[in-house]
């Protein structure tokens, strides 16, 4: 089986648009397999691995962005005054996303 195209040299609209595809055809399959239309059970393996790579590659470029503008922002930083170096500057947070299942 041929390994799937690299995602990285892709914009992040192109990226949306596969995800939407990947998505329809993972429904799709999923259809077809309730249904007893599915022959191959390893497209449904295959069309899940498919999101899973496209969101990876996803939110890994929205983390390279935010440490880039964390970054950025941490250059802007001046150094604290006597006042402010008792208050201890906040943990980074990443945003967490909702596991859906299904």
């Amino acid at each position: 089986m041929a390994r799937s195209r690299p995602l990285t040299g892709l914009s992040d609209v192109e990226l949306l648009g596969m995800l939407d595809e990947a998505k329809d055809e993972a429904t799709n399959l999923r259809f077809q397999h309730v249904t007893g239309q599915l022959d191959n059970m390893n497209l449904l393996a295959h069309s899940r691995r498919e999101v899973a790579r496209i969101l990876t590659e996803l939110r890994a470029r929205e983390i390279d962005a935010a440490e880039a503008a964390m970054a950025g922002q941490a250059d802007e930083v001046q150094e604290p005054t006597d006042d402010e170096a008792s208050v201890e500057a906040p943990a980074r947070v990443f945003k967490r996303r909702r596991r859906r299942y299904g």
